[in-house]
């Protein structure tokens, strides 16, 4: 049965998040899977350490390696950023600790400004439908007023390396929504070259191509035809290997590779979790959303997309495609942590119970600069009772 977030009761006092066994100091754990989620697992990592006295190692292999990792006992806790509809533990929970913008990167030499991309546009340029930078659909709608939500942020005192510091995150009100402080409007003119498009895509098994073809299916299902698969050749709307998209559509493994394969190519794009773009110089677009308003890939705007999302008995969430909420950025996504419900050691159940937690209420305060949402409201309750049923 699904549950509105916003009706989601408490399952558990914090007290009980924290409960378990005796904890020995220095369990070290190991996990696997999305690329996804690595941005905020990798800058936490030696926070969690210092907090706790336990450590964790974690490969950034892709969903399907984190799935079948977890399958074979490899791990002591998996990542998915789409659902395990067959997990071969059937203790297997989902529980959605992290969250963030899956975000349009792009390498357009002689392009400074900042792209304002419709679900439209993008489909067509991932389709092969939309082939050149100067294409009159692209300039269209980078000439024109654009409308933009500005939203309001908060200073907060955490430790890093032991050192107290102060950050910058977005300000939300008490159902867990961030706060717009206002909506900006701007006139945006932006001077294409022809340049053909280079469409760079995860050619592993990945849950970045699943959140981004499931999306695009939802919102713009005429133009991207067939369903959302972490595959990304097996939703593409057409034959990947024809000799037209020769050159045109390149592959890479992993966030790891697409991100700086973009970066070498005149004329790429791709998607990835926005923390990528930084780290390999890549500008990301706004993407217009169903109010009409262009939003950045943000946390703020993944935040305002969750506030309407529904929760499943087994821990993944319903995304609401239709929301008209303003200031929502419809390519944002929760990303899962495959964990079990009896661990045959408690003490590693206890262990994984306790970066859980540590993921949940610290992470991304700690590290902003990632992008992820820091989570709240009824989100933040839904993750604490999943997280307390880990034994």
């Amino acid at each position: 049965m699904k549950k509105s977030l916003a009706v989601v009761a408490v399952a558990a006092l914090l007290s009980g998040i924290f409960a378990g066994p005796a904890q020995a100091k220095d369990v070290k754990l190991t996990g696997g899977g999305a690329s996804f989620a690595n941005p905020i697992l990798d800058a936490c990592k030696g926070e969690f350490a210092s907090a706790t006295g336990d450590s964790y190692t974690y490969a950034s292999l892709g969903s399907g390696a984190g799935r079948s990792g977890w399958d074979k006992g490899d791990y002591d806790f998996g990542w998915s950023d789409t659902p395990h509809l067959t997990p071969k533990d059937v203790n297997t929970m989902h529980i959605p600790v992290v969250a963030a913008p899956v975000a349009i990167m792009y390498n357009i030499p002689g392009v400074d400004e900042q792209l304002n991309l419709t679900p439209e546009i993008i489909a067509g340029i991932f389709s092969r439908q939309i082939t050149n930078w100067n294409d009159p659909k692209i300039k269209a709608e980078n000439n024109k007023t654009v409308k933009t939500p500005i939203f309001k942020t908060k200073k907060v005192t955490t430790k890093v390396k032991g050192k107290k510091v102060t950050k910058t995150i977005t300000a939300k009100n008490k159902k867990g929504n961030p706060i717009v402080k206002s909506y900006k409007e701007e006139k945006v003119a932006i001077d294409f070259p022809k340049l053909p498009i280079v469409v760079v895509y995860r050619n592993d098994s990945s849950g970045t191509s699943g959140i981004f073809t499931n999306y695009l299916n939802a919102v713009v299902p005429s133009i991207w035809t067939k369903p959302g698969n972490n595959d990304f050749t097996a939703s593409f709307p057409g034959v990947i290997t024809d000799a037209a998209n020769f050159g045109s559509v390149q592959g890479g493994k992993g966030s790891e590779q697409t991100a700086p394969l973009t970066a070498r190519i005149a004329g790429a794009i791709t998607y990835a979790e926005s923390n990528y773009a930084k780290s390999n110089g890549l500008k990301v677009a706004k993407v217009k959303n169903n109010a009409g308003t262009y939003v950045e890939p943000g946390a703020a705007g993944v935040s305002a997309f969750l506030g309407s999302a529904t929760t499943n008995p087994n821990g993944t969430l319903n995304l609401d495609y239709k929301t008209t909420n303003q200031a929502a950025y419809l390519l944002g996504s929760t990303s899962y942590a495959l964990v079990s419900s009896s661990y045959k050691d408690p003490v590693k159940g206890a262990a994984v119970k306790g970066l859980m937690t540590y993921i949940l209420n610290e992470c991304a305060k700690k590290f902003p600069a990632t992008e992820f949402a820091v989570i709240d409201g009824p989100l933040k309750t839904f993750n604490e009772a999943q997280i307390a049923k880990i034994k």
